[in-house]
């Protein structure tokens, strides 16, 4: 298999199908396809995305072990990135039960704003256990249509007015410890500087905002 993937996945215009039963090892060998080749795609400024119409198939820790083998976790780190929906991962990140959330490292001018206080509220209540699931969806509902797109435009308006450029914006975040948060909160912001990128179906399609 892994002639094959070398064989189509290197060619420019090439489209590959292959079609092959459950168990018969497609996801390991285009692992290690990844793997084998990131630093050449990387090289070449090219892309390896990983698409899936089912998110548990997005078995992106499988490949963290074959960095993580050889020494190469740091790797990992710079080349690969898995883009989950925009609202899942606000949800997460600002989650009063994940200890590892990032509320206490937004300034207060982002915290200060209309768009995150309401969005805060929300995520604490959807998470309320006690809540029937249909109003915990509910929230959720609300948070992926209407405030976590609410916050992200506030935060949107305030890099564009002190950073003019893409690249002058990408470098605050990555380089500025009042805008670090913005790239844990939206790991997508990253999508261009990644050589992998895993993602679903619906979210390839729809784009990456």
């Amino acid at each position: 298999m892994q002639d094959i993937l070398n064989k189509y996945c290197q060619h420019s215009q090439g489209l590959l199908l292959l079609s092959m039963p459950t168990g018969f090892g497609k996801t390991y060998n285009v692992f290690k396809f990844i793997y084998d080749n990131y630093k050449e795609f990387a090289a070449k400024n090219r892309k390896i995305i990983f698409l899936t119409n089912l998110k548990k198939n997005l078995v992106f820790e499988d490949l963290e072990k074959l960095f993580i083998a050889d020494g190469n976790e740091d790797d990992y780190d710079k080349y690969v990135l898995f883009i989950d929906s925009n609202s899942k991962n606000v949800i997460n990140k600002l989650s009063p039960k994940n200890k590892n959330n990032i509320d206490d490292e937004i300034p207060p001018e982002f915290k200060d704003k209309e768009s995150y206080k309401i969005l805060k509220k929300r995520i604490e209540i959807c998470q309320d256990e006690k809540l029937p699931k249909e109003v915990q969806d509910s929230f959720k509902d609300q948070i992926r249509k209407e405030l976590e797109p609410a916050f992200r435009g506030d935060i949107q308006k305030i890099l564009k007015e002190r950073f003019p450029s893409k690249e002058a914006r990408l470098k605050a975040i990555k380089d500025k410890q009042d805008y670090q948060w913005i790239g844990k909160l939206y790991p997508a912001v990253f999508t261009d500087q990644k050589t992998v990128l895993f993602m679903s179906m619906d979210k390839f399609i729809l784009r990456n905002s």
